[in-house]
């Protein structure tokens, strides 16, 4: 009789794990290749708002970026020269999970010049669905996403990808 309770119990709690994975995705926005943008709203470390929206009619680099993150940190000066660089596209760094201080701190001991979002609720990582990092999402004039990878990128590879993949 307590195996056939174990047993029982098992199924339900597969079956609720299941039913809510399902219904959690089923309303989720999507973030890949071939769909819009999910419009976004977020502060530098200067309190300067950014939207996603005010870009449009311009590629876009979103870099999800977080101080802790080895690969993050190693990708770092590809991100860099590109941002100085290639004038072509916007590149933004959203700090995923990160305080102001510790973007602060960051910026100050790499001399970083590029663009940093706070997104230090992960709230726009969660849009989209953004799980590791480094992840980069390069999004065309029109606000559609053109790519979508994780892990670390260069400079070459990001100017390539953008003049393969975005329009004219």
């Amino acid at each position: 009789m307590g195996k056939r309770i174990v047993q029982i119990t098992v199924i339900i709690a597969v079956i609720g794990i299941i039913g809510f994975l399902v219904s959690g995705l089923g309303g989720k926005a999507s973030a890949q290749p071939g769909d819009q943008a999910i419009d976004f709203e977020l502060k530098d470390v200067n309190g300067k708002i950014y939207r996603l929206s005010d870009l449009k009619g311009e590629p876009v680099v979103l870099n999800f970026f977080a101080t802790w993150c080895a690969p993050c940190i190693d990708e770092a000066p590809e991100l860099e020269a590109f941002g100085k660089e290639y004038k072509d596209a916007k590149l933004l760094i959203l700090a995923k999970g990160e305080s102001r201080k510790r973007m602060e701190k960051y910026i100050g001991e790499s001399n970083s010049k590029l663009t940093y979002l706070l997104d230090t609720k992960e709230e726009i990582s969660k849009d989209y669905n953004v799980i590791g990092q480094p992840e980069t999402i390069i999004i065309d004039r029109d606000g559609v996403i053109v790519e979508r990878f994780s892990g670390p990128t260069t400079k070459e590879d990001l100017i390539s990808l953008i003049k393969e993949k975005v329009s004219p």
